[in-house]
């Protein structure tokens, strides 16, 4: 048959053989959510290298509890009599095998949509993955683009029903099958009764054989590296067949519920348009390819979650990073400015904020949400309600919605009234100086909350100097917020001013840069660590100028790397400078060197603060560009290692990690243009 020369349109995630057929593609990773906290996720060889690997894996109560159900379609293609294995899978004993990534010609994102190309003697075929948004359902829509025969495509259905943070088991329970229209029904009578505890499988053109076997022996080799149990199975439940003409289609789909109502077709059509929506609300340009795969990412992170209380409104929140985080407060005030605001999705914004302020507790917010059913118990983030009222005060200035603000008011003002007053942990403001102080022994108080068995990795008990700079900020959002409802405000002022005379308690005179904490149980904390860019980058009211400078002189030369800061400056001996092995490994070098991409936000404002210069910005954000097309594919990992090269690390899709550069562009254009 003629060839197809229609040229492909150039995307931004595009890959060739070069990458595809290589160990290339079992480090780059793809990711499609639902916006529910449901997720499917893979390397684009298709080797399952984590547990969370799945094509379906759904938010069973949303957002955070989460069950892994479709493991895998392992398809194949049968064209002219030759059987062409698509899937690979990797065996405990190291072999990849089938190898069906030699024969994948592209993959690329279609905006966030993936897509797979294979080629077999003159076939092509393609496969597209996406999620309903707001449903629990995966579709795989697949095009035969070109051949000169019928192909028979084969699709195995490897499913389980276990928490996503689990790894199959072969005594597990077997599940159930029964006909269902357009293919089967496979239920788990153990499993608690609800979402989760079926899962509808259809294939459209396609009558399904039930197999009944286990696939076991699966090789996890990001588990192993990771230092947990690797091994894994899932059970084969079904196969579909389905032979696909020339320049035809057909749909296979995954949910929690029947989906009998809505062709396939019709919901890509939908995802489609919802990805063009976000990016019109975002205001991209068309020039703008990376910028474009931001605002996709950020709406990854955006998910539902009930409002607490007997009405159970419909709330938001954000997931902190895909696979292993649920939301937690820290991340979530953190991100709200780049993943909503810098968006312009404002009214989401304030709904988020309003759905953490139903959790304040005595002045704070729980730390996270759990990723089981029941009640958020901890409560040990010293900063994040701090953050939540830094973030209002930006909220309202992108809405100026008084009636929001009102709403926001007392819940802001509780915040402050437990912090002076003392809450949980150690934490009130000390009436000698006004600043604040925290900290308990076993108690992780900071973002810096590494902990081994009882040990806390960085105590920082005392003053730390960001959360100083963030009660600050705070005292003087309220200040803003409070005329705005022409409320009194010269208590915030007063304590505002208390902790402007005595920030300069932080300053180290010998190496002329801040402390990172004063007044702790050992007396300062002098090691250099990037937490006092937080204070540098408020460049109206804690540090002179001076001391500004020689701050972000200080860190540019001993902590930046290309992906960001690193947490402890390389000649402290406590430096670990390769994030790696086991949980304790791991965890032991987590805020001792390793590099978080979410500091590039504060060393950006210093930075350009004292020098100006847009154009080292852009510099800055070049290799962030870049790292876009080599992890998690379109998103921003967690974190870097801190020696060279700064291999990626931790969650390959974070949430505060995308936020700080959508966030950093948005403010790096408007300072530009004020200045």
């Amino acid at each position: 048959m003629p060839m197809n020369h229609q040229r492909a349109r150039v995307q931004f995630i595009d890959f060739g053989r070069a990458v595809c057929d290589s160990d290339e593609a079992f480090r780059r990773e793809w990711l499609v959510t639902n916006g529910i906290g449901g997720y499917a996720s893979g390397t684009i060889g298709g080797v399952r290298t984590r547990k969370y690997h799945a094509m379906l894996v759904a938010a069973t109560n949303p957002p955070a509890v989460r069950t892994l159900l479709l493991g895998e379609t392992a398809p194949t293609a049968t064209y002219r009599g030759v059987r062409y294995p698509l899937c690979a899978n990797q065996w405990k004993d190291g072999t990849i095998s089938p190898q069906g990534h030699i024969r994948l010609q592209r993959f690329h994102l279609e905006r966030q949509i993936p897509v797979w190309r294979w080629s077999f003697s003159d076939a092509l075929l393609e496969r597209r993955i996406f999620m309903i948004h707001g449903e629990n359902t995966l579709c795989q829509h697949w095009t035969l683009v070109q051949a000169s025969s019928p192909i028979q495509l084969q699709l195995e259905v490897l499913v389980d029903n276990r928490s996503h943070h689990q790894l199959g088991r072969l005594d597990a329970e077997k599940p159930l099958l029964e006909r269902a229209s357009r293919g089967v029904r496979i239920s788990w009578p153990s499993a608690k009764a609800g979402e989760g505890s079926e899962l509808f499988v259809q294939c459209d053109k396609s009558v399904p054989t039930p197999t009944g076997t286990w696939w076991n022996d699966f090789l996890l080799t990001e588990e192993r590296a990771r230092g947990y149990d690797a091994i894994d199975c899932l059970w084969n439940a079904a196969t579909f067949e389905v032979v696909l003409e020339p320049s035809t289609s057909t749909v296979f789909t995954a949910s929690t519920k029947p989906q009998d109502t809505r062709p396939v077709d019709e919901a890509l059509l939908a995802e489609r348009a919802r990805m063009e929506s976000l990016l019109f609300t975002g205001q991209v340009g068309v020039d703008t390819p990376g910028l474009e795969q931001l605002v996709l990412a950020a709406d990854q992170f955006i998910v539902r979650r009930k409002r607490k209380g007997p009405q159970g409104a419909d709330g938001i929140s954000i997931i902190a990073g895909y696979p292993w985080f649920a939301d937690w407060s820290r991340d979530a005030m953190i991100s709200i400015s780049g993943l909503l605001l810098a968006t312009h999705r404002v009214a989401e914004a304030q709904t988020l904020l309003l759905t953490y302020a139903d959790y304040l507790d005595g002045g704070m917010l729980p730390n996270r949400f759990p990723d089981h059913d029941g009640e958020p118990l901890e409560y040990n983030s010293v900063d994040a309600p701090l953050l939540m009222i830094i973030a209002a005060g930006k909220v309202f200035a992108a809405g100026k919605d008084a009636a929001w603000l009102l709403e926001m008011w007392p819940r802001l003002q509780s915040i402050i009234a437990a912090y002076t007053s003392g809450t949980r942990h150690g934490i009130s403001v000390d009436p000698a100086d006004g600043l604040v102080r925290a900290g308990e022994a076993g108690i992780q108080l900071t973002w810096m909350d590494a902990k081994v068995g009882d040990r806390v990795i960085t105590p920082r008990q005392g003053k730390p100097i960001e959360i100083n700079a963030f009660w600050y900020q705070a005292l003087t959002t309220m200040k803003v917020l409070g005329t705005a409802l022409k409320q009194s405000t010269a208590s915030y002022e007063q304590a505002a001013a208390r902790v402007q005379n005595s920030f300069g308690k932080f300053w180290n005179h010998d190496r002329s840069c801040c402390l990172d904490v004063i007044d702790g149980p050992n007396g300062s904390e002098n090691s250099l660590r990037p937490n006092q860019l937080f204070a540098s980058a408020v460049n109206d009211g804690l540090l002179p100028l001076g001391q500004r400078k020689a701050i972000i002189d200080l860190c540019m030369t001993r902590l930046w790397t290309p992906q960001g800061l690193r947490t402890l400056d390389p000649q402290d001996p406590a430096y670990r400078g390769n994030y790696g092995g086991d949980q304790a490994s791991r965890d032991g070098a987590y805020h001792q060197g390793t590099v978080w991409p979410w500091l590039f936000m504060p060393m950006v404002q210093t930075h350009f603060g004292v020098y100006k210069d847009a154009q080292a910005i852009g510099d800055f954000l070049f290799p962030f560009v870049n790292h876009l097309r080599e992890a998690g594919l379109a998103s921003v990992s967690e974190i870097f290692s801190g020696d060279a090269p700064h291999q990626p690390n931790g969650c390959p899709a974070q949430a505060w990690s995308v936020a700080a550069l959508l966030e950093l562009m948005q403010w790096l254009k408007a300072s530009i243009q004020t200045s």
